[in-house]
Parts: C-alpha cells; structure tokens; sequence
C-alpha cells in the first residue's frame, strides 16, 4: 500500500493568510498521483497581518518582534492543518507528514552569499499537530547555487503535464511565476521563473491611493475604469530585472517599494488620476507576463494551453488583459482539473514534503538553477509514533535516485 494523506500549507506574499491542502497520494517519487480532498483558507487576523508587514518593511530590524512573529506563524500554520483535517473527518493520525514552507520574509539571491528566511516554527506545527514536518525548502536549492524557486514546478509537472498539449502554468499571486510543460516532455525539460511583480503591486498602489481603505483592487472594477498611459506603461516593462534571462526570482527587499515609488512619482508628474495609474499597473502586470515568455521560452507550437492559478484570477480586468496578450492560446484556471487556484501552491509543497519523505529530489535545476537536483527541505518528527511511521517508510523507500539528480 502506498496511499498517504499528506497536508501542504502555504502562506502568499499578500498577506491575507494561510492556504491548507489536505491531500490523498498514492505512488512513489515521480510516479505519485494526488488527489485534493480538501483546500481552505485561514485569514489572518488584523495584528498578525500588521505584525508581518511591519518586520518585512524595509529597515526592519526588530528581533524580538521577528521572534514573536515566528512564533505566531507556526501557531496559525499548525491551528490551519487541524482544521483542513477536521472539515475532512480526518483523524490527524493518519496524517504521514506536512509540507509547511513559512512565510518569507526576506530572498535575496544575488551577491556573494545569497539567502531566504522563512518564518513559521515548524517545532511549533510538529507539536501542536503531531505530524512529521517538512520546511525551509529554498534554502537547500540556494545552497546548490540555485534561485530557490521556482520549487513548483516540480509539482505542476506531475500534476498537469500532457502528452499531446504544450502547457504554460501563471500563477498570479503576489508575484507572477510561470512554469513551462512542454508536451510530452520529460521532467529535465520544464522551465520556470518569477518573471515579475503581480497581486502585490497592484495592491500596494491600491492602499497608498486609498489611505488604507482599500486593500485591493475588487474583481479589477477600478482598474477597468480607466486608461492605460501607455509612455508609462513601456517605461516601466524596461526594468532590469524583467530583462534579465532565467533563472531568477523576485528579490523580497526593494523591488516593491522601488516599483511602487517610481510608479506614484510618474503618475504624479503625468497628472495621472487615480484609475488611470490602476489600469496602467494592470496592463504593465499583464504585459510583463507576457513578455517575459516571448523572451525566455521556445516557440510553443499548438495545441497550447494557458492555466492560471491564485488569487489574481479574481481580477476580471487582468485575466481580460491576459487572453489579449496570449491570443491563440486555450485560457483556462486550474479549476477545471480539479485543483482551486489558490489552493495549488500549499498542495505543491505537499507534494515536495512527500517526496522528500521518498528520498526523491524536489528541485528541477533547468528551473531553478541549481547546481544539480537536491531533497528538499529540513525534517521536524512529529509524536512518537508518526516519526516512526515516517521512519519505517523512507526505510521502505527502494526508488533510485532520478537522472535528474546527476
């Protein structure tokens, strides 16, 4: 028997809370078939959303308010695995491990030492849950001289590749990551990359413009009001960081603000009203999109798919931006394969804990960069007895190491 039931969590770079995906596995490594049995959302409350803004602000430089942030974080990502079970009717005993990736407050892949730091004591979630868990999963990948994302594509690959259709997963959370399957392709040819800001820029823009009232732009009702400025919008599709080739990733610190002040400052000297400076950010989110796969991937012959993922596909005015820029393509959400967008990335770092549990590298190096492919991950035991249940299974585990890894 290799059925597992196996709970991923994650929590977005927009800070509204934590996403949990109790999953069914069965199979082994690259072979492991998943079925989502159940996905929810925990907001989180105002202070703890306030809290983690505050530490990530540039500047920042608070301990004790990291410490108790970190703390607070393993609190909620563990209360949020006891209810994903709970709704399920699903004793948490029969739970094998959690994939709990933290929040991040910092990434910064470049220079001579580069680094992530997670926040959300997995100590905490092992003890408050008595399941084994997986966390830190970027850090090994950044060690092999990787970018530490993007870690799922791995995961959309044993989810969603096709033998005949060509498919580009964009996942339009707090920053855009997209992840190429070409059709029948093996797992050595998908590609994936962070190509640029997303939910979060337009979010900030929208709580700078609105003194905090509004948190986001509802369904894109603002932006689709008003008029791309389009000497803006090409100004900003020319940072360096949207022409830079993959692999990369987003840095945590200073992009937002850089984007965010250079976008308000123009708006400023351009008389932009206010749903003009949306409508421009949208198309500029869109545009770089788009871009950034012209640029960095291979013609994708057809048949060709487009699947979105995350809480930007609630944004009408975007998605309409994006069947523009990728005309000829079936547009569709993830949805469809039974897998709610916003729940695809907390399933993803189940599927990464499962196969670490598994001995099987997590990391695809043509899309992160790595020096070669890696396990995932640093391992907290959970009760007694579930730590031996893990232990008896990676001892049972007789699935050689992939090429990959070579």
């Amino acid at each position: 028997m290799t059925r597992r039931w196996i709970i991923g969590l994650a929590s977005g770079s927009s800070v509204d809370g934590v996403d949990a995906s109790l999953l069914e596995t069965d199979g082994v490594g690259l072979d492991l078939r998943v079925r989502l049995l159940l996905a929810l959302h925990r907001p989180y409350p105002a202070d703890l959303r306030d809290l983690i803004r505050k530490v990530c602000s540039p500047g920042s430089g608070e301990s004790r308010q990291t410490g108790l942030l970190h703390r607070l974080l393993g609190e909620t990502f563990a209360a949020a695995a006891r209810q994903v079970a709970d709704r399920a009717s699903l004793s948490l005993q029969r739970v094998q491990c959690l994939g709990c990736p933290g929040h991040t407050i910092g990434h910064e892949t470049d220079g001579r030492f580069p680094f992530t730091l997670p926040l959300g004591m997995p100590a905490v979630v092992a003890e408050r849950t008595g399941v084994t868990t997986v966390s830190d999963f970027r850090s090994r990948d950044l060690a092999a001289s990787g970018q530490g994302a993007a870690l799922e594509a791995l995961p959309d690959y044993l989810l969603f590749r096709h033998a005949e259709e060509s498919r580009l997963l964009v996942h339009l959370g707090g920053w855009a990551r997209i992840v190429y399957l070409p059709a029948g392709g093996r797992v050595q040819n998908v590609m994936g990359f962070e190509a640029g800001p997303c939910s979060l820029l337009l979010d900030e823009l929208m709580r700078r413009l609105t003194g905090g009232r509004d948190e986001y732009d509802s369904g894109g009702k603002h932006g689709v009001q008003g008029r791309c400025l389009e000497n803006l919008a090409q100004r900003w599709l020319g940072h360096p960081y949207l022409l830079r080739r993959p692999p990369k990733s987003v840095p945590r610190q200073g992009l937002l603000d850089e984007l965010v002040g250079q976008m308000l400052q123009a708006a400023h000297q351009a008389s932009c009203n206010f749903h003009d400076l949306i409508c421009t950010a949208t198309h500029f989110v869109a545009r770089a999109i788009a871009a950034s796969g012209r640029r960095f991937l291979p013609d994708i012959p057809s048949p060709r798919r487009l699947l979105l993922s995350g809480g930007g596909t609630r944004n009408g005015f975007l998605w309409h931006l994006l069947e523009q820029q990728f005309a000829g393509w079936e547009l569709d959400k993830t949805d469809s394969f039974s897998i709610p967008g916003e729940a695809l990335k907390a399933l993803g770092f189940g599927v990464l804990a499962a196969l670490t549990l598994d001995g099987v590298p997590g990391n695809v190096p043509s899309a992160t960069g790595a020096a070669g492919a890696r396990l995932l991950g640093s391992i907290t035991p959970g009760s007694s007895s579930n730590w031996a249940r893990c232990l008896a299974w990676m001892a049972g585990q007789v699935t050689p190491v992939p090429a990959l890894a070579d």
